[in-house]
């Protein structure tokens, strides 16, 4: 054999051992198993960190093993995580080779660990005020057989008569299913709107001290009505109305499954207040998404972290307090609503950021 015939040999010979002695699925799969129940064991230390990161970085298989791990390992949640996992990923994180970051895999199912509590009770008279603690979601059956779902942090009362059935939602979020009765509209009251239902499912969040509020439709249809415009408290605004036909409050909108409504308050020109509604559909996938809270998961798609620990807020006395450029790093991802050092400890090692804890206070920085 020539000597340019054995280079192309041990070239070939070479090559062929390389990808002998690349790991294999079921072993990266493997790894990734042990990576999980070890995490849940409790924190990791530098010298694991760094051993993480290493394996992490050594193949791209890793990642979506690591991901799917850690959803097989909620068991109780197991069908739902797999289910997000499933999803074909957006274009943008179809090559995981090209990403800086892996927020996107760490939130896909990292952090599921852990639930918000669960409480069902005693069907509720009517006349009665309801509170949820926080990070609590409490099942709240009705007379009538309609059923809701208080979120975390939340409170209203239960008014229901002869001809009607009246919710005031004094603070937070619930979600509404809405037993059939023509006779008997179901009303869900805010402080600037209502939305009002026959046979149906909807949710209503108040947004903010102001009295915004948001309505997500799952079925049926919800007529969101707003209050007739306040009478002027001055001859200026009188004449400003006269003006501007649109100023004031609308008569609202009909909003049916897969479409969400968003009542905004705000001040016009002449500083007469202004009620408006604005109404838009949602993929169902989306919708779905965004009201897991009701299993006591929270959903990010695309949003800053900042919003993220923003949201976590509401669900823990732990608090994340994110600094500098992380805090507008995009991440999505399914995450235990109630485990907010879970959440933190995922995004650390996901876009290599520093997570240091004191007290009730998560500090996320670069």
């Amino acid at each position: 054999m020539g000597r340019q015939s054995r280079r192309r040999t041990r070239r070939r010979q070479g090559w062929k051992s390389v990808i002998t002695h690349r790991p294999s699925a079921k072993s990266i799969d493997e790894a990734a198993a042990r990576w999980v129940a070890r995490l849940d064991a409790g924190a990791l230390t530098p010298a694991e960190e760094t051993e993480l990161t290493d394996w992490l970085d050594s193949d791209i298989r890793c990642v979506g093993a690591m991901a799917r791990a850690q959803a097989y390992f909620v068991s109780p949640r197991m069908e739902l995580a797999m289910r997000i996992l499933r999803r074909p990923p957006a274009p943008s994180v179809a090559q995981w080779g090209t990403l800086p970051r892996r927020a996107v895999l760490m939130g896909a199912a990292a952090s599921v660990l852990g639930a918000a509590v669960l409480v069902r009770r005693p069907a509720p008279a009517a006349g009665r005020r309801y509170a949820s603690e926080v990070g609590e979601v409490r099942r709240i059956p009705l007379p009538d057989g309609s059923r809701i779902t208080l979120n975390t942090d939340s409170v209203l009362e239960v008014d229901y008569r002869e001809d009607s059935r009246t919710i005031r939602l004094l603070k937070g979020e619930a979600y509404f299913e809405v037993a059939k009765n023509p006779d008997r509209p179901f009303v869900v009251e805010g402080p600037k709107a209502q939305a009002r239902a026959v046979g149906t499912a909807y949710a209503v969040r108040l947004e903010d001290d102001k009295g915004g509020m948001r309505v997500q439709v799952t079925s049926g249809r919800v007529a969101v009505e707003l209050p007739p415009p306040a009478p002027p408290a001055t001859a200026w605004q009188a004449l400003e109305r006269l003006w501007t036909p649109s100023a004031g409050a609308t008569n609202g909108t009909h909003v049916t499954a897969n479409q969400e409504a968003e009542v905004r308050i705000g001040l016009n020109a002449a500083g007469v207040e202004e009620v408006q509604v604005s109404l838009r559909d949602v993929a169902p996938g989306v919708l779905g998404r965004s009201l897991m809270w009701r299993e006591g998961l929270l959903s990010f798609e695309g949003v800053t972290l900042a919003e993220a620990a923003a949201e976590f807020a509401r669900y823990s006395v732990q608090k994340i307090v994110v600094k500098g450029p992380p805090a507008h790093e995009r991440i999505s991802g399914l995450f235990a609503a109630t485990d907010p050092a879970g959440f933190a400890r995922a995004i650390a090692l996901g876009l290599r950021i520093k997570s240091k804890r004191e007290g009730d206070v998560i500090t996320l920085y670069k």
